[in-house]
C-alpha cells in the first residue's frame, strides 16, 4: 500500500481519494471511517485573516445576511461552507441544530430554558442566548430526555 500526502495552500476543503485495483471490504471500511470522522478544525476569517479553529472552541455556528459565522472566546469568524455542509463534519455528540440558520455546542450550554410558551431559550456560557425553533424542539427535547 502506498500512501501520498499532497498539502496545497490554497485548498477550501480537504479531499481524500482512494485509488485501489477491487474494492474489498477494508477499502470500504477505511472509506467509512474517513467519511465518519469528527472535525478536528475549521478555517474561518477574522480581520482579513484565517485562522484555524477547533470543535472544543465553538459556541454556535449560525448563518446571517447569506454568510456563515462561528462564534468562539476569540470572537466571530466567516466561514466558507454553508450550514449543512459544518454540521455533516460535526461531532453530532457534541454539536446540535436548533433552527434552521443555527448549531450549537452542547458543552457551551448553561442550561434551557423552557418557560416560554412552547420554545426553548437556550442560555450559552458567554451570556448569549439562542432560541429553538419548533421544528427542532422534539430533537432537543429528546436529546434533554424529556
Amino acid at each position: 500500500m502506498k500512501v501520498q500526502i499532497q498539502i496545497e495552500k490554497d485548498c477550501v476543503e480537504t479531499q481524500v481519494i482512494i485509488v485501489t485495483k477491487a474494492l474489498s471490504a477494508s477499502i470500504q471500511e477505511l472509506a467509512s471511517r474517513i467519511e465518519k470522522e469528527p472535525l478536528s478544525v475549521l478555517t474561518g476569517m477574522q480581520n482579513e485573516k484565517y485562522a484555524l479553529i477547533k470543535p472544543e472552541e465553538i459556541f454556535r455556528i449560525y448563518a446571517d445576511h447569506k454568510k456563515v459565522w462561528v462564534q468562539t472566546k476569540q470572537g466571530l469568524f466567516q466561514i466558507r461552507k454553508t450550514l449543512y455542509q459544518i454540521e455533516e463534519l460535526l461531532d453530532e455528540k457534541q454539536f446540535v441544530r436548533i433552527s434552521h440558520s443555527e448549531i450549537i455546542s452542547l458543552s457551551k450550554i448553561v442550561n434551557f430554558d423552557l418557560s416560554f410558551n412552547g420554545t426553548i431559550c437556550v442560555n450559552c456560557i458567554d451570556g448569549s442566548k439562542s432560541y429553538v425553533s419548533r421544528q427542532y424542539v422534539p430533537k432537543i427535547k429528546k436529546i434533554l430526555g424529556m
